[in-house]
């Protein structure tokens, strides 16, 4: 009986072993998945989708607002250069009021991994505060101070 339940004891122990370690690495490989670099971020950025963060009712009862939003963001490219240098580029059917938006290109780009954060400009100037948020695999851009709510693919290094 005594060897039996010695048995049992080895066998809980070596599997509980092996459970810590199976968590261990899932851990340090989800972590991993979710670490956010400037080698990450550095490269050319599609907008697919654009949407708000306020009421839906609100939103359809702008529906004109939201439509030329989304004329001017819909394929806009956030270019986030190796060099540090930002680009925004508009798509050719984007809005006049956008064209203000150009004003960002050739600023220096900075990375805030630990809140996920992008901004454009120097420190005093913040011309664009973005936060990024990953969920399933997708990357959505929320310009601060605004209700937009960008869905991102890179596209490119």
């Amino acid at each position: 009986m005594g060897t039996l339940l010695w048995s049992a004891n080895e066998k809980f122990s070596t599997m509980l072993r092996l459970l810590i370690i199976i968590l261990y690495c899932a851990g340090t490989s989800l972590a991993e998945a979710q670490t956010f670099t400037r080698e990450k971020v550095v490269g050319t950025w599609v907008s697919t989708e654009v949407s708000f963060t306020t009421d839906r009712e609100k939103a359809e009862a702008e529906s004109a607002t939201f439509e030329k939003v989304r004329r001017g963001l819909i394929n806009s490219k956030f270019v986030f250069g190796r060099n540090g240098l930002f680009l925004i580029q508009l798509p050719a059917n984007a809005p006049s009021e956008f064209r203000e938006l150009e004003a960002m290109n050739n600023k220096m780009w900075h990375i805030r991994s630990e809140e996920q954060k992008l901004f454009v400009g120097t420190l005093d100037e913040d011309l664009i505060m973005i936060n990024v948020k990953i969920s399933n695999g997708s990357y959505y851009f929320l310009i601060e101070d605004t209700p937009l709510v960008l869905k991102m693919e890179k596209r490119s290094r």
